[in-house]
């Protein structure tokens, strides 16, 4: 599985990437929005980790308004993580509302492996009945 890491800051970057790693999953990070955006033109991931910070672009897209733009098919292949200092871990009703998969707040950067692995198979098991029904049909 492909991670593709969207963080600014060192510190946190940092603590992401070797998470994630630990995870046995290939990854990638990238510094500004641009890079990114260029990256999901070209590779597929199975998670992207995105923060607050990251995708406040001047004057160009961010990353969460590409990602609801793309084709659904592909676009549910993918687990959007949004790591927020304004939002609590969990928080529901906001990943509805910003179109993510799941929201970690900041301080709990400590928990995020076992985060990540509930946060993936939730996205597996969410989308499960929904893939087997284009397998079934020919189209998966």
């Amino acid at each position: 599985m492909n991670a593709l890491i969207c963080i600014n800051g060192d510190d946190l970057g940092k603590k992401v990437v070797s998470a994630v790693k630990q995870m046995s999953l290939n990854t990638e990070s990238v510094t500004n929005a641009r890079e990114a955006l260029k990256k999901l033109e070209y590779h597929i991931y199975h998670l992207v980790i995105i923060d607050d910070a990251f995708d406040q672009n001047k004057g160009m897209p961010g990353i969460i308004d590409r990602m609801n733009t793309m084709d659904m098919s592909l676009r549910r292949r993918i687990c959007i993580v949004w790591v927020s200092n304004k939002f609590n871990t969990n928080d529901n009703l906001a990943s509805l509302h910003f179109s993510v998969n799941a929201i970690l707040h900041q301080r709990d950067i400590p928990h995020l492996e076992p985060f990540l692995s509930r946060a993936l198979l939730e996205h597996k098991h969410f989308y499960t009945v929904y893939n087997e029904s284009l397998k079934m049909a020919g189209k998966g």
